[in-house]
């Protein structure tokens, strides 16, 4: 790993020292901090990209430039800097100290799975490295020919942060760690968070336990999925919301609304949902406070945001027509209030398994079947189809309670769940702890956001994974409910249980295991890519040497109802030559990106329906014979090498 990979480290590293020279608060400074590092990450990006600069070289040269202007910045606050402590340790008892410290040893498990681990989430070997490696390969991150579209039109910055890092080390390595990353910061700010509601330390310490423990943020945390990412800039958006409510919208905290906005919306479509509601708590506050004034931050705020997502915007309106690309057809058919209600019912549902999550399915029978016939009782009494098609996801058509997960796509958080509701409960019922007015603003903000997510999708098995930055947000809002009503017992007994069960699934993450006959510790790296699709293994293998045993130097790539890419560019990559790797006879609207003088001298074909393979390929008038084919998926699926006669 180059040493240069370290770049952007130290420019965030300069920036923490400059903003804890200006702030009085470190965790305020952290999130202002990387608030400039993500527009720093977006800016350099895109300006390479405008000339086709996206280079190792280049990317060098401006992390150069930003050290030395944050090295100048920092010089000229040198005077003013304080000295700072993460929290004052003779203030913490015994058990605080040992809370944090578990929280350290979560963190630390996952940054080992994130650092040894090579990225395999299906999503990440199918749009999100494989984008990646086609910025690489094209110095830009300008829309291009592939099979793919969620490669061009999906939200892109989290893959931003990872092209920095890949470039400047030369391979994957650091992947993982922008959402174990963010992680890290999620963690500071529901904190801080917690702190602003009127959390006492004992409050702010259940809110980052809370956090850590979420079984669907301890496998996300080393993954290259996106959901961390977007949590952290929501994190920070919720935050410096509170912070405007309660001193005003002055310069800095509009600044900093519009960086998180914008951000979250560069990340994750889920921005757009969960940001709204705290949008709209700004709006009402800023006229009731600014009257017609109000339009200046608001402006301001937008302004911002729209600049960080323009160039995203300008490459998916050209190509799509629109600022958001495709639709990915998986909003409801339907609206209505019963609708809403079964929407709302079904996505709890993907949460339900509390037996399983507290170990006690020797004990009690696990609820799930319960909860599944609960659920389809009550839509009978709705006049509902349980699994109506007007709500359902394409690919999971029919409605099902999933039991305990240790997959990043299907894990749900019962005891989280239950833990939020309870607090709600609490909340509600105790006058002093209702009237802090700050907390049910934030309380309404989250419960909209969820219903509003829940009004719009359709039901799948993968939503749990959206609901992460929800999850995220509510554990300031469990931490300062629980240690405002009950005594340190109980709000330690639940840090307790939520740290000693958080190990199965540190420890047993289905795709990257760190125990067992297939730790990532046992099985070489490039195995690890597999993990999703270890059917596949075998035939990439195979046709990748079979491909260089030609010496081809340009390859085309097809993909019928399969797009499981970024393996094959990994394969290809371990070979020091190199190759010229695109997509060919794509019929969708990237087409138009096609390179018509690219010819390769070999097309690696993918198909999922064994039915559909072909003996030759015709592209730009050039006729490619089958020469080598293997099947997978249990003979439903074939890998197949074309090239000319």
């Amino acid at each position: 790993m180059s040493v240069l990979a370290t770049l952007p480290i130290i420019s965030a590293i300069l920036g923490f020292l400059i903003f804890q020279s200006i702030h009085s608060n470190w965790r305020e400074a952290l999130l202002s901090t990387l608030l400039v590092w993500g527009i720093t990450v977006t800016a350099i990006t895109e300006f390479l990209s405008i000339f086709r600069l996206l280079k190792f070289e280049w990317i060098v040269v401006l992390w150069l430039v930003a050290i030395a202007l944050f090295t100048s910045i920092y010089w000229r606050f040198y005077k003013k800097r304080k000295i700072f402590n993460l929290f004052s340790l003779s203030k913490l008892s015994l058990f605080q100290l040992l809370s944090l410290s578990s929280v350290a040893l979560i963190v630390t498990g996952i940054g080992i799975v994130a650092i040894v681990a090579a990225p395999n989430h299906s999503d990440s070997m199918e749009y999100h490295m494989s984008r990646v490696v086609h910025w690489i390969q094209n110095s830009s991150v300008a829309h291009y020919s592939t099979h793919t579209p969620f490669q061009l039109f999906q939200n892109p910055w989290s893959e931003f942060a990872i092209l920095h890092f890949q470039v400047l080390s030369g391979g994957d390595r650091f992947a993982n760690l922008i959402q174990w990353g963010s992680m890290l910061g999620s963690l500071v700010g529901v904190s801080l968070i917690a702190s602003q509601l009127g959390a006492n330390r004992q409050g702010q310490i259940l809110a980052t336990v809370v956090c850590a423990t979420i079984p669907m943020g301890i496998l996300q945390g080393s993954s290259t999925n996106n959901d961390y990412v977007v949590a952290l800039w929501l994190v920070c958006f919720a935050y410096f919301t509170l912070l405007t409510v309660e001193r005003g919208a002055n310069r800095a905290n509009v600044y900093r609304l519009g960086a998180s906005l914008g951000l979250a919306i560069l990340t994750k479509g889920t921005a757009y949902i969960y940001a709204f509601p705290f949008c709209l708590w700004l709006a009402f506050w800023g006229i009731k406070n600014l009257r017609w004034q109000v339009w200046k931050p608001i402006g301001f705020v937008l302004a911002i945001a729209l600049a960080i997502n323009l160039g995203h915007y300008t490459r998916n309106l050209l190509m799509f027509a629109s600022p958001l690309g495709e639709s990915t057809q998986e909003t409801n058919q339907d609206f209505g209030l019963i609708i809403f209600i079964s929407s709302v019912t079904k996505n709890l549902a993907l949460h339900s398994d509390i037996v399983r999550n507290l170990g006690l399915q020797k004990i009690i029978t696990p609820m799930t079947g319960v909860v599944n016939k609960i659920v389809e009782i009550c839509h009978i009494f709705w006049g509902l189809d349980v699994s109506d098609p007007r709500t359902m996801s394409l690919q999971y058509p029919k409605f099902f309670v999933p039991g305990l997960s240790m997959n990043e796509d299907t894990a749900g958080n019962p005891l989280h769940l239950l833990l939020i509701f309870i607090s709600a409960a609490v909340f509600f019922v105790n006058q002093k702890i209702k009237n802090k007015f700050c907390l049910l603003g934030y309380f309404l903000v989250l419960l909209a956001g969820f219903l509003l997510f829940c009004f719009l999708f359709t039901w799948s098995l993968p939503r749990c994974r959206l609901h992460l930055p929800l999850f995220i947000l509510f554990a300031p809002f469990i931490g300062v409910v629980f240690s405002k009503y009950f005594n340190y017992r109980v709000t330690n007994f639940v840090a307790v249980l939520l740290i000693f069960l958080s190990h199965s699934w540190v420890l047993n993450n289905e795709t990257r295991p760190l125990l067992g006959s297939s730790s990532i510790l046992k099985t070489p790296r490039t195995e690890h890519y597999f993990n999703t699709q270890p059917q596949l293994k075998g035939p990439y293998l195979d046709a990748v040497n079979f491909v260089e045993e030609k010496n081809c130097s340009t390859l085309g790539l097809t993909f019928e109802g399969s797009s499981f890419e970024y393996p094959l560019w990994q394969l290809f990559q371990q070979d020091s030559k190199g190759i010229l790797i695109k997509h060919i006879n794509v019929d969708n609207e990237s087409a138009v990106k096609a390179d018509g003088q690219f010819q390769p001298c070999a097309i690696i074909a993918v198909t999922r329906n064994r039915e559909q393979q072909k003996r030759e390929l015709v592209t730009r008038n050039e006729v490619y014979n089958q020469a080598w084919s293997k099947d997978w998926s249990n003979d439903k699926g074939v890998v197949q090498v074309f090239s000319q006669p």
